[in-house]
């Protein structure tokens, strides 16, 4: 019989080889949790593409990072171009970069 630990065992390790295989493994901890939020709020707006950053700062995934944290972990993945700021507003609102829709 499999312990309740083992099978969160066998979930994290076929989690990771998902992660590696789409190159996420360079991301720490924090920065693949939010860009898990983002597409999370994606989700929920319809596939709406602006996603403000408060909108992604109540998903379970982040809720409990730190301010400087997520903000760290944002600008990462700004830089990588998982997210990208919205054309279409001037602050606090983006949208999944080209990185981050080809996965």
């Amino acid at each position: 019989m499999m312990s309740a630990l083992s099978g969160i065992a066998k979930l994290r390790a076929a989690l990771w080889q998902m992660e590696k295989d789409l190159g996420l493994e360079d991301l720490n901890r924090n920065e693949r949790d939010l860009l898990y939020a983002f597409h999370a709020v994606a989700a929920q707006n319809d596939g709406t593409s602006d996603i403000s950053s408060d909108q992604v700062r109540n998903a379970t995934a982040v809720e409990e990072m730190k301010h400087a944290t997520f903000h760290r972990a944002m600008k990462r993945l700004i830089e990588l171009g998982y997210i990208e700021h919205s054309p279409n507003h001037k602050t606090k609102v983006y949208r999944l970069g080209a990185n981050a829709q080809s996965l």
